[in-house]
This record gives structure tokens, sequence and C-alpha cells, in this order.
């Protein structure tokens, strides 16, 4: 697929399941790559993993949820390559609790964790990407941010927010060349998913999926591909469900 070839890509919560095959897609495809991550040690691992392969990455330690690591993060890429031509933002993450035991910091540490963290990245690499009058932005959202879900309110109300900050954004931008768009998965199998259930507890949650499976990292990450690539001239302001047909629109 044309057109991410020599281009600058950040990707946050590039040492897990969703961004680390992103970030292995993009690298065969001849990205350079800002691989962030709150967990140093798992970005550098990814780093070397793609070096070794003969691809260009350095990783960078960041907490997404914090203004001045976002532009150190954003400020190293632009002093490594000069420019930014694409963000993608996957770092993220939720727990389970009903919402009359949760606290007001439970709240905020996964909506920040979720909603702020891509404000937040966005604001940081949208200057670079103006001057260039180009650039591809990528969110991930969730299926649960169009469902909702019991016991993960806080993380459902963050992911419809990425979607609607997708458009919004994405409004903004639209005649500077820059695109932004996101993807909602439904379930899809990473180790960090799958070890929240048993066997037993699977075989039940993939049953109600139509496509009769779970997705994989890699599915979501030859969407993200489509949507930063020359391929896509067209789409922004969009959330992409990945979801084989789990949620219907």
């Amino acid at each position: 697929m044309a057109g991410i070839d020599n281009k600058v890509a950040i990707i946050t919560g590039s040492g897990g399941g969703i961004g680390g095959a992103i970030a292995l897609r993009y690298a065969r495809e001849g990205a350079k790559l800002a691989l962030a991550d709150i967990v140093a040690e798992t970005a550098k691992s990814r780093a070397s993993e793609i070096n070794a392969m003969g691809g260009d990455a350095f990783a960078i330690a960041t907490d997404v949820t914090n203004k001045d690591s976002v532009r150190q993060m954003a400020h190293a890429t632009l002093e490594r390559w000069g420019r930014i031509d694409i963000l993608v933002n996957v770092a993220g993450g939720a727990d389970r609790k009903p919402v009359v035991e949760m606290t007001e910091t439970d709240w905020d540490h996964i909506v920040n964790m979720n909603l702020k963290s891509v404000f937040l990245c966005c604001q940081a690499v949208i200057p670079a990407m103006l001057k260039q009058k180009s650039g591809k932005i990528v969110s991930i959202s969730s299926i649960y941010g169009f469902t909702g879900n019991a016991t993960r309110s806080s993380y459902a109300a963050a992911k419809a927010g990425v979607a609607v900050f997708t458009k919004s954004l994405a409004l903004e931008v639209a005649k500077e060349g820059i695109s932004v768009n996101a993807i909602a998965p439904g379930r899809v199998s990473t180790p960090r998913v799958r070890g929240h259930y048993s066997d037993e507890q699977w075989a039940e949650a993939v049953a109600l999926i139509p496509a009769g499976r779970a997705g994989t990292p890699d599915e979501v990450a030859s969407t993200a591909l489509f949507l930063v690539s020359d391929e896509n001239r067209y789409i922004t302001g969009q959330t992409i469900h990945v979801n084989g047909a789990w949620l219907n629109w």
C-alpha cells in the first residue's frame, strides 16, 4: 500500500498488542517510527525488534496524560526527523467498577488515559502538520463507546468522546490537508484482553460475535495502515468499526 515509505509516525501505546501490531505494520511499509509508551522497556523492546528488521525506530517513555511529557515526545520526534506525518493514538486502558463504587479519582484516571491523552497528543503534533500542510491522525476508540458497557462506564464514555473529538478536530483541520479518523475495535485477542477471561468465558464472549471469532491486532493494524496511506485521500472525521458485525450500524 503506497504512501508511508519514509513518513514519520508517532505511535502511543506501542508496547501493547494493538499498538505493537500497528508499529510492525508501519515499519514493514517503510515508516520511521517514534514509539511512545509509559513503560519504557516495552517501547525499547519494540524499537529493537523493528531496527533488527532493518527499520528506523526509537523509543520514548511518555505519559500521555501529562502535557509536558507529550510535548517532549513531539519535540524528540521533530529533533530526530524534522517532521511529523502521522500520529496514532493507541494508549489507553480500562477497569471494572460500578458507578456507585467509583471514586472521582477512578473516573479521572480512565478518562484522562483514554480521552485527555488524545487531545494532548493531537495538540502537540498539529502545529508541525499545519506547517507541512499535511498529516494523518488515527485514534483508537472502542465498540463500547457506541454500546456502553456495565461496570466500564468511564471507559465507554471516554471512547465515545474519542469518536466525537475526532469529528470535531477533522472539521477544524480539513482545509489544511490533515485527516483525522478513529477506529472502534470490537473484541480483539490481545494478551491483555485475553488474560481477563477463562477459556470458558472467552468461548462464551466470542460466541456473541456474528463472525464467529475475535479480531486480531493485525486486522486493526490493516485499517490503521489504510487510513494513513495515500489510498485514503477523502475519508476524514469518521470512526471505522472493526468488529466482525458484533455492532452493525
